[in-house]
């Protein structure tokens, strides 16, 4: 048994009800979309709801196509958008509220569109408690790409189409389309190259924004989708000033320390209650750029981004010479991280690995101790850059009277900036895109910054590895030879504590 014939089988074993309830069903569908949902379809949906974004529709999508004419929905892919909004949504407003008689719905392809309809058809054909209810008969169309029925004595008219293509017969018995639906109206293909992109838009303007009649106050144009490319049809539609976007994207909220090596997933937030957060970490670990497009609606493009040619490494080599750039988060915007960069030197390469955490200071100080440890244990030169202003100066003698305490001297060096921001920031821009500065594929905060800088929403990560970077830049001594003496002390000391143990 195919999916169809286990659907009409479903459908026609939907428990009928007595009739005197019938104009209370009836009744009560009229009321709202998730009445209409809950009474006749719920065989499609699952209850009780888990996704907020589900939620919001089924609770604001009256108010929302009252108010607005054109309607964007930018949804994660498997948010069920499709037969929510372009499927039962579309049965709602034609059927059931009667408010639309000339309805369209654009996919990608037609091969899409059709699946969309062929929904519809079982439906109107198989579904018998909704068929009884509101007296839904076929018209005089009735194939893959059009049908005509009517919803007790009111004719309808529902037609599909792919994206790109001629829409044709606008106008039905005096009705223009006054519900238009696209539905995921690209695809990984026609957003590739520009061309293309602006070929999708122009045909949009052309022939979607024309399809109603014009001064018609009663349409609803609505498009629904995911975002594929940073300058895609979604994007330029949400732009317009005639929109109105809403936005879901699958992560509500990722934990607030993601660098650290076991991020807290009871902070890691989903649309849908219902989903693995395992599996969702794990995809969004093992591939960001997909992750960030398929499910953020944000798509990470290195053609708009100063750090365009950044390459990453694996594990942190044992290098010759380490320095780190600090940026505390004291007296800050809560939404600013703890930012700690460690740059090491090794063959004329710098590795830089970038912590961005949202802790106390107190333990921040107990990281920096732990790192810079770490570090010396290898007999290797540190150096420690800290912005002394303010409170990051305040932070400065908090870290070396703790580590004195414990009997540790920490290399720090003060750094007044004269220069702003933006610019000591810029002065990255060569040696990451020369790949003369690697980057820890690891630091997946700090990579979102060079993803989306100068547009990214914190610059914390990037600001302590210029403190880093200035400081590597400054000292100009063998490193080779420096290790060697510090290997010969070693071994000194090791020769002396052998000999007074004896």
């Amino acid at each position: 048994m195919n999916d169809v014939e286990t659907l009409r089988a479903k459908l026609k074993g939907l428990k009928r009800i007595s009739d005197p309830l019938q104009e209370e069903r009836v009744r009560r569908a009229k009321s709202g979309f998730l009445q209409m949902v809950e009474i006749y379809f719920s065989h499609h949906v699952r209850f009780p709801e888990t996704s907020f974004f589900r939620k919001e529709f089924y609770k604001n999508a009256d108010k929302l196509t009252r108010k607005n004419r054109n309607l964007l929905f930018k949804a994660y892919r498997g948010a069920a958008k499709t037969t929510l909004i372009s499927r039962l949504y579309t049965i709602y407003k034609t059927a059931v509220k009667q408010e639309k008689r000339n309805a369209i719905i654009i996919s990608a392809t037609i091969t899409l569109s059709k699946k969309t309809l062929e929904f519809i058809r079982n439906e109107f054909e198989e579904n018998e408690l909704f068929i009884k209810d509101f007296g839904i008969a076929k018209g005089d169309k009735w194939t893959e790409e059009e049908i005509v029925f009517y919803s007790g004595n009111t004719p309808f008219k529902i037609s599909v189409f792919g994206s790109g293509k001629k829409i044709r017969g606008e106008n039905w018995r005096g009705f223009r389309p006054d519900l238009i639906i696209g539905d995921d109206l690209e695809n990984d293909e026609n957003v590739e190259t520009k061309a293309q992109r602006d070929k999708l838009y122009n045909w949009f303007e052309k022939a979607i924004m024309k399809l109603p009649a014009r001064g018609d106050e009663t349409h609803n144009i609505i498009i629904v989708g995911t975002t594929l490319h940073y300058d895609s049809l979604l994007f330029r539609i949400e732009a317009r000033r005639d929109f109105k976007t809403l936005s879901y994207p699958l992560v509500r909220e990722f934990p607030s320390n993601i660098d650290a090596d076991k991020p807290d997933l009871s902070e890691f937030i989903l649309d849908d209650s219902s989903l693995s957060k395992t599996k969702y970490w794990n995809e969004f670990i093992s591939s960001k750029a997909a992750f960030m497009s398929e499910y953020q609606n944000t798509p990470l493009s290195r053609e708009e981004t100063s750090f365009s040619g950044y390459e990453t490494f694996d594990i942190m080599p044992v290098c010759d010479a380490y320095y780190m750039g600090i940026d505390p988060a004291l007296g800050k915007s809560k939404g600013d991280y703890f930012s700690v960069a460690t740059l090491g030197y090794l063959a004329g390469k710098f590795y830089a690995s970038v912590k961005m955490l949202k802790l106390k200071p107190e333990l921040m100080i107990d990281k920096i101790i732990q790192a810079a440890l770490g570090i010396l244990a290898l007999n290797r030169p540190l150096k420690i850059a800290i912005e002394t202003i303010q409170f990051q100066e305040f932070f400065k003698d908090m870290l070396d009277k703790k580590a004195r305490e414990l009997g540790i001297y920490l290399p720090i060096v003060e750094l007044k900036n004269s220069v702003a921001k933006e610019l000591r920031i810029d002065s990255l821009t060569p040696p990451i895109n020369n790949a003369q500065i690697l980057i820890d594929k690891n630091s997946l905060i700090f990579i979102d910054e060079l993803d989306t800088y100068p547009k990214s929403a914190h610059d914390d990560g990037l600001d302590s590895l210029e403190m880093a970077w200035r400081i590597a830049k400054v000292p100009n001594f063998d490193y080779e030879k420096v290790n060697a003496i510090l290997q010969k002390q070693k071994d000194k000391e090791k020769f002396l504590k052998d000999l007074l143990d004896r």
